[in-house]
């Protein structure tokens, strides 16, 4: 897998001003536009950066299509978040959740597997096409 990642062409951006006590970040949210994967048995990737908290590399989602690396992002983006704060006041932010952030909450599997068994007893199913070019 590749080791590090170019942000690119920016297709999104947020600031968020985060106040704890007296203390304040300023936080800029960069998603780059995704990209078609190098390894081919991983699809595509998205590259994303939070600036002003943590360490501020360049990380990247991945997802079979594009548009799945996105939303794959703004999971990666909120949990990266919850943890960056969560290290910076480890006692004060314990029930923090990415959703309090503005950001779609990463699925566990008891969630996942309850999705699929309401979908497959009302005989629903989805086949997406993971070909999609640029």
């Amino acid at each position: 897998m590749k080791d590090s990642y170019q942000l690119g062409a920016v297709i999104a951006e947020r600031e968020l001003l985060i106040e704890i006590g007296n203390q304040k970040h300023e936080v800029r949210i960069k998603i780059g536009k995704p990209e078609i994967h190098p390894e081919p048995d991983i699809g595509w990737y998205c590259p994303l950066q939070i600036l002003g908290i943590g360490p501020e590399k360049v990380h990247a989602s991945l997802g079979f299509d594009s548009l799945d690396s996105i939303q794959m992002g703004l999971k990666m983006i909120g949990g990266l978040l919850v943890l960056y704060l969560q290290k910076l006041y480890p006692t004060d932010l314990t029930w923090l959740n990415s959703e309090y952030l503005g950001f779609p909450v990463i699925e566990t599997p008891e969630n996942i597997a309850k999705v699929e068994t309401d979908l497959d007893s009302k005989n629903i199913k989805f086949k997406f096409n993971g070909n999609t070019k640029r």
